[in-house]
């Protein structure tokens, strides 16, 4: 299970996210208007579940000058990282 998102950079309107000081439970709503990142985080998700890197390339920030990064941190301290252009691994378990 996703327990908190510690960091998005350079991907959509989340250019340098910090998520670290929110945690998630077993069912997390996210709620917020039109043209706020919703889209772009659901196609975090799913690349991390699926592995598939065009997913994010596809968001980079316009203008933006950082990486495109992610961490995600699961249950039993698991981390889950995007850097240079892929996935470490794949969390197949997170529904969209």
């Amino acid at each position: 299970m996703l327990k908190r998102i510690q960091g998005i950079k350079g991907i959509g309107l989340l250019h340098d996210a910090n998520g670290g000081p929110h945690a998630f439970d077993k069912v997390t709503l996210i709620y917020a208007e039109n043209g706020r990142g919703k889209s772009t985080l659901a196609s975090v998700f799913r690349s991390c579940a699926t592995g598939d890197a065009s997913l994010i390339d596809k968001r980079k920030t316009l203008d933006g000058t950082n990486s495109q990064e992610v961490s995600f941190q699961f249950e039993n301290g698991v981390q889950v990282a995007y850097t240079n252009g892929g996935w470490a691994k794949t969390k197949s378990n997170i529904h969209v």
